[in-house]
């Protein structure tokens, strides 16, 4: 008698669309820059880390033979890539009349609903009509007004909780520039001389002011006006001393939102994204965000996350959203001292880096720490190099490879470029296995 080999399940189809929010606050107008586009070219094939060999990631250019033969001998088996046509799925390509098991933008938006608009049918479970994938509802949960919003309610009657950030820190959403104002006041008012002023829909975090000066610049103001276009709003929040970040990865299937794991998170000095790190096999969040604290802290944290992922697994029941997500959140230093957390900065219905740090430490050995960060060209030239493929060849001599070969190649130590440096212009994706924890400052870099 032999054994039945596995049946092959039909392949999900993933592609990294990383401007779903531009699209959603410009609507067709919006249109990448140079920079951006390029970022997302360079990028492109990351989703080939969220899914197994089995699946197909859409591209605009098959990444080469040597960097995936790299990947390959990392233990990273390669998945199908299909080439794009004018940025569209090519007839020619036979996609469109395979049965497929999935469809895994990075984000559900105006622009994956449209590209993947020939293949809804295809999938056969579950079966999903073509408004079920994006609607306004979901729309809706990309809002920064609608974070904040959802954090008040959080923070309604907790206020005898102390260390958690009161609900006035929540930020304030505001649709006009006498309201912008009137809220800038109120939390000066209030103690708070640094305030962040965000778009509500903006894109890798860049659509935000921080107001610093003793009395606010009219650049300022024609930013605040020129932001606040008919139909768009704002989130006028405290700046707070932030202490450490955090992420939190979810996933939310046809059973319930699902807790993937916690993963750390490192911005810059202006709260942008920089890198993110955490443990292979999990790491609890006493260990990362707590510092070892008492049990009753750590249950309390416990307790206050399950109750959020619950009120969150109704609004995308609600909406009909199904898919990853992750949700930033950060400890903070108050005036009068000691910790707060913000359980909630703001809820991101898509994957994130966090989410993809988890699965590439899917591919470490017990007990590493794995930490994901993108390095520009700017970063490059700074430290001396002239390209990205110079930066990432002297990164890898520096932190070579080492793996352990069992059923599995699992990586032990190490440095691996995730895009191929060769052809890589504006960002380059790194990966880092240590056996310690990897600190690693925005302003100072490896430490």
């Amino acid at each position: 008698m032999t054994d039945t080999p596995p049946t092959k399940r039909p392949p999900n189809v993933l592609v990294f669309n990383p401007f779903a929010e531009g699209y959603l606050a410009r609507g067709k107008a919006f249109t990448p820059v140079k920079h951006q586009w390029r970022l997302a070219r360079d990028l492109a094939n990351l989703p080939q880390f969220l899914g197994g060999p089995e699946d197909i990631v859409l591209v605009t250019e098959r990444p080469s033979p040597a960097f995936l033969d790299e990947l390959a001998q990392a233990g990273f088996a390669p998945p199908e890539f299909v080439e794009l046509k004018e940025g569209a799925i090519d007839p020619e390509s036979g996609l469109g009349e395979r049965p497929l098991g999935g469809l895994r933008p990075w984000a559900w938006g105006p622009d994956s609903a449209e590209l993947f608009a020939p293949l809804m049918a295809n999938v056969a479970s579950p079966a999903r009509a073509p408004g079920h994938y994006f609607n306004p509802g979901i729309a809706r949960l990309y809002s920064k007004a609608w974070s904040a919003e959802f954090l008040a309610r959080v923070l309604s009657g907790r206020a005898a909780e102390s260390w958690l950030c009161p609900g006035r820190e929540a930020g304030v959403a505001v649709d006009s520039v006498e309201d912008a104002l009137a809220a800038i006041e109120a939390i000066r008012r209030r103690g708070h001389h640094k305030i962040v002023v965000k778009e509500a829909l903006g894109v890798a975090g860049h659509n935000s002011i921080r107001l610093w000066e003793p009395d606010l610049l009219e650049t300022q103001r024609k930013w605040i006006a020129s932001a606040l276009k008919p139909g768009r709003q704002l989130v006028v929040e405290p700046w707070l001393e932030r202490v450490l970040d955090f992420s939190v990865q979810l996933e939310m299937e046809l059973g319930g939102l699902k807790l993937r794991g916690y993963t750390g998170l490192i911005t810059d000095l202006k709260g942008q994204f920089q890198a993110n790190w955490a443990a292979a096999g999990g790491i609890s969040a006493n260990t990362m965000v707590l510092g070892g604290a008492p049990g009753e802290i750590v249950d309390r944290f416990h307790r206050l996350y399950e109750e959020i992922i619950g009120l969150l697994e109704g609004e995308f029941q609600r909406a009909g959203y199904l898919g990853p997500a992750g949700m930033d959140a950060f400890l903070y230093q108050p005036a009068e001292g000691g910790r707060r957390l913000k359980p909630i900065v703001e809820i991101n219905p898509r994957y994130t880096m966090g989410r993809l740090t988890l699965e590439l430490l899917k591919h470490t050995c017990p007990g590493s720490y794995g930490i994901f960060r993108l390095v520009s060209r700017a970063m490059a030239r700074a430290e001396g190099f002239d390209t990205l493929a110079a930066w990432g060849r002297a990164w890898r001599e520096r932190h070579p490879l080492k793996l352990e070969r069992g059923r599995e190649i699992k990586i032990r130590v190490g440095a691996l470029c995730l895009n191929d440096p060769a052809r890589a212009e504006s960002c380059l994706a790194v990966f880092q296995v240590s056996p310690t924890k990897y600190h690693f400052s925005a302003k100072h870099g490896e430490n």
